[in-house]
This record gives structure tokens, C-alpha cells and sequence, in this order.
């Protein structure tokens, strides 16, 4: 499998997925308390850190072969993936602003980028 396609289905990995949404629990905790650098290092290093073991010791040709597998190499584009950023971003700055409505209008923009498929043109493809 090509590198560009790990990295994409890696996405998909429990273990991604939960480094991911612990880091971001973590760090919008530690910014609502007003630890910018504490937060930041968890925002960026957990998540890296998640993605390099699972780059390095995940099973990503089985993984690509599952339901979960095949549907984010078909519906995840680099726009998708964008989308959940800015999301992220959105409650990062919720967080720090102490704002509970930001940290909802966040969590619903990475929803959307996890349900590109839904409000994607028809016939968009990778």
C-alpha cells in the first residue's frame, strides 16, 4: 500500500482515533484552565505520537480491507480532512475563550468533516 493511503486509512485505527480524542479532551481541559503550552503539547504531541506507532505497528493492509477501511479511502478527501482541522481549531479557541457554545459549533464542524459523504457534491471523488 502506498504511503499516502496508510496515512489515510491509519485515520480509522482505535488507537489513532482514541489518541485523537483524548488529546483533544486534554487539551481544551488544560485551556479552559488557562495552560496554553501544556495544551498545545498535548493537542500536537499525542496525536503524533498515535499516528507514528500506528504507522509503525498497525496491520493498515487489513484495516484497508475493512468496512472501515474501504470507506474512508473512498470518502475522506483532503477537503474532509481539512474540515475536521478547522473544526479542531474552532475548539481549541472555544476553550480558551471559555466558550461552551464554540466548543459545540467545533465538535459539529468535525462531524461534518466525518460525514463528508452526506453534504459532498454528487460524483465528487478522490
Amino acid at each position: 500500500m502506498r504511503l499516502s493511503d496508510r496515512v489515510l486509512v491509519h485515520q480509522v485505527h482505535p488507537a489513532k482515533i482514541s489518541a485523537d480524542v483524548t488529546a483533544s479532551l486534554i487539551s481544551n481541559l488544560l485551556l479552559w484552565r488557562s495552560h496554553p503550552k501544556a495544551a498545545a503539547a498535548v493537542r500536537v504531541g499525542l496525536p503524533v505520537a498515535g499516528s507514528v506507532a500506528v504507522l509503525r505497528l498497525a496491520d493498515l493492509d487489513a484495516l484497508a480491507r475493512t468496512r472501515r477501511g474501504r470507506w474512508v479511502r473512498a470518502h475522506m478527501p483532503a477537503s474532509a480532512q481539512a474540515v475536521r482541522l478547522a473544526g479542531d481549531a474552532v475548539m481549541a479557541v472555544g476553550a480558551r475563550r471559555r466558550s461552551a457554545a464554540l466548543l459545540v459549533v467545533g465538535a459539529v464542524v468535525i462531524t461534518a468533516g466525518w460525514v463528508h459523504p452526506w453534504w459532498a457534491r454528487t460524483g465528487t471523488r478522490l
